[in-house]
């Protein structure tokens, strides 16, 4: 039965590499994955970029007058972070200053929390730090194409009429089923290499277009990261292929399946939090699809520490939203074999 499923897994690949849809979510995958590279990029080189994309435009300025001069000190979110107190503040009168630092620990900390310093900036376009964030940049968008994607599949041969001349043939219901699944959960796996691999690309080119990055393209850090953030990724990926396919399935329909789940999706991104002003309703959102993937992705890797509360809490959300995120996958796949096993299939709808 395995190699059954196999073979017809890599039919279906052949003819997926025949058609353009793939082909066009990869490309719209790595331009948006590259345009966050190349705008960490400009931000570390232009300060007035680097305001806009790393929230660092928040600024804290004190005045005084000594001896009938003005001075005046002003703080932005990037040069605190950056550069620490500026030496301009030991020109203040003693009670100004001591005020104004005490301004600035508080700034820091209420206004700077979204500020990412120039290490973190720079990180994001050298390797293997541009690796994992990449796929950590798709969770935005990776579910809208992977909906596309999955509902296409199978969702298209409803409307051209081949899968009922497939069933006829002898190819078996749940075996052709799982073999589109295998094929969904292999296009994503390799489209996360495609990403992947073209931030390596781009961090190699970083270095040596002007401004010249004598600092080099590669820097200290954890290739296992890279690695985890890749299979985190890959299994945030299932729910949303299951939805698609259940869906596509029960509308025996690609563009009804897309229109459902992509505005489940959508609704789910507005109405998470707006439930989370609640208490009843934040448990109800963190039930949801989308705010256990966020979690998972946002979840640091599983390590052992002693006496490490936050760590412990951390690994908590994560089992937490591993099973969740495990439970929608299995529940929508069982629902879309139960129902594709036991529905006649209709001939060609012309969709």
């Amino acid at each position: 039965m395995l190699v059954h499923v196999m073979r017809l897994t890599t039919w279906e690949a052949f003819k997926l590499r025949r058609r353009w849809m793939p082909w066009i979510l990869l490309a719209v995958a790595v331009a948006f994955t590259q345009l966050g590279i190349w705008l960490s990029y400009g931000a570390y080189h232009n300060e007035t970029l680097q305001a806009f994309t790393a929230g660092g435009s928040n600024s804290l300025s004190t005045r005084a007058e000594i001896d009938g001069e003005v001075i005046e000190v002003s703080v932005s979110c990037i040069s605190l972070l950056n550069e620490g107190i500026p030496p301009e503040v030991e020109d203040l009168p003693e009670e100004v200053r001591t005020n104004f630092i005490e301004d600035l620990e508080r700034f820091r900390e209420e206004d700077c929390t979204n500020t990412d310093p120039l290490h973190e900036i720079r990180e994001a376009f050298t390797i293997p730090h541009s690796i994992a964030g990449s796929m950590v940049g798709t969770a935005g968008f990776a579910p809208f194409l992977i909906l596309i994607l999955a509902a296409s599949l199978i969702g298209v041969e409803y409307g051209w009429g081949t899968l009922r001349t497939v069933l006829t043939r002898g190819a078996g219901r749940w075996q052709l089923l799982a073999a589109k699944l295998v094929l969904i959960v292999l296009a994503c796996a390799a489209a996360y290499v495609v990403i992947a691999l073209t931030a390596v690309a781009a961090s190699l080119l970083a270095a040596v277009v002007p401004p010249e990055e004598t600092a080099g393209s590669v820097e200290a850090g954890s290739w296992s990261e890279a690695a985890i953030t890749y299979l985190k990724a890959l299994y945030a990926a299932t729910p949303y292929a299951a939805l698609a396919v259940f869906l596509a399935v029960l509308t025996q329909s690609s563009s009804m399946g897309m229109a459902i789940s992509m505005g489940y999706y959508a609704v789910e991104l507005i109405g998470a939090p707006l439930l989370s002003l609640t208490d009843w309703g934040e448990t109800i959102a963190d039930a949801l699809v989308g705010n256990n993937v966020s979690e998972w992705m946002e979840s640091a890797a599983v390590t052992v520490e002693i006496n490490d509360a936050s760590s412990a809490a951390g690994q908590g959300d994560a089992l937490q939203a591993f099973l969740v995120i495990l439970a929608y996958t299995v529940l929508f796949g069982a629902a879309a074999f139960w129902i594709f096993i036991r529905r006649d299939v209709a001939g060609a709808k012309g969709e």
